[in-house]
């Protein structure tokens, strides 16, 4: 006759299981989420940046600030950004926090896009020098932290360079949030902060 686990062994297998789970399950999630916002933000910025090049292409110029949509982001968004068929509202989130739960203060008087694979971008131009860049990875979507799915950035038109205003050792001291993706190039595109 074969033995079979009585219910209290089977009982005290379960909850060692489950304990386990609860230990091991957190870690596994974040390290899930943080490598879903990284393939989001590569992806949006890869969106981005072609659509920066094709524009470049179509009026045969080197530069953005050579294109007339240096001054004309909507139709540049209509034209080159895979935007979604949906109504023209600002597709962000009313409130962002940086990573120690800070308030970000947010881009004003920008032009907000909501693109087809549910990202959100912001581009305000101060000139044909300096345009401020904003994405957020999921839209409305939490958790809306800057630095996880919210990301500020610069982009130069007349060199068509996309960069972090900050340097990436700031990312978890700085207020507006700035530095987390310098950060997350020199930590190989892993969030380590």
């Amino acid at each position: 006759m074969k033995k079979a686990l009585t219910i209290g062994e089977l009982l005290i297998t379960m909850a060692i299981i489950g304990v386990i789970a609860t230990l091991v399950l957190p870690g596994f999630l974040k390290d899930y989420h943080n490598k879903l916002y990284i393939t989001n933000l590569k992806k949006t910025i890869e969106v981005f940046t072609n659509a920066i090049h094709q524009a470049n292409i179509d009026n045969n110029v080197s530069y953005f600030n050579q294109t007339p949509y240096v001054n004309d982001l909507d139709t540049f968004a209509d034209k080159y950004l895979k935007k979604a068929n949906a109504p023209e509202t600002n597709p962000f989130a009313n409130k962002y926090t940086n990573l120690n739960g800070d308030d970000v203060t947010f881009l004003e008087d920008a032009k907000y896009y909501q693109l087809a694979g549910g990202e959100a971008i912001g581009i305000k131009c101060l000139n044909s020098d300096t345009c401020d860049v904003i994405i957020d990875i999921n839209s409305k979507e939490g958790p809306n932290i800057s630095g996880r799915d919210f990301f500020k950035l610069i982009f130069l038109p007349q060199n068509n360079s996309l960069f972090d205003p900050a340097p990436g050792y700031v990312c978890k001291t700085n207020k507006d949030g700035l530095g987390c993706y310098d950060q997350l190039i020199l930590d190989n595109w892993e969030m380590k902060y």
